[in-house]
């Protein structure tokens, strides 16, 4: 049993170290630039309020709300101006190196409903591998323990 819950632990180990080596390695794509009015970032759980030349990945939304405008600022220097009322998943690569910005126009009532993109499933994946890694153990060590062994002592 208590080699059954070492295992367990580790692979929950790994599979934290796992998940935080795949955000580390991620690099800056680009950042924000001019904006006026209410903008927007979600880099995973939820949309906030973006601060002045907030850095972007690869994956982040930016959201620019009715009545503002902001840029995205390539790491090459090439510029994506944003309309009021659109939604943008930054690209891995600029615009001008050939990617294509899945740019989406919203209205000011969709604001508050727009949530997780499709894209964002590296918890659920890691969550995923974790939990296949674990029965596969358990069940590997299936019959670690017999029914025929005698109970442990126990002192009085």
């Amino acid at each position: 049993m208590i080699r059954i819950t070492c295992l367990i632990a580790a692979s929950l180990l790994a599979g934290s170290a796992f998940a935080a080596d795949a955000d580390a390695n991620q690099v800056a794509a680009a950042s924000l630039a001019n904006q006026q009015g209410t903008v927007l970032v979600n880099q995973g759980e939820e949309f906030v309020t973006a601060a002045d030349s907030h850095v972007l990945m690869a994956g982040d939304r930016v959201m620019v709300m009715e009545g503002g405008t902001a840029e995205i600022v390539f790491t090459d220097g090439c510029v994506l101006p944003l309309a009021s009322g659109s939604l943008v998943q930054v690209p891995a690569t600029s615009t001008c190196a050939g990617s294509v910005a899945s740019v989406e126009s919203i209205g000011p009532s969709y604001a508050q409903a727009v949530g997780a993109s499709e894209d964002d499933d590296s918890t659920l994946k890691t969550t995923l591998w974790m939990g296949t890694a674990i029965v596969a153990m358990i069940a590997a060590l299936g019959g670690d323990a017999d029914p025929k062994d005698p109970p442990l002592p126990v002192s009085p």
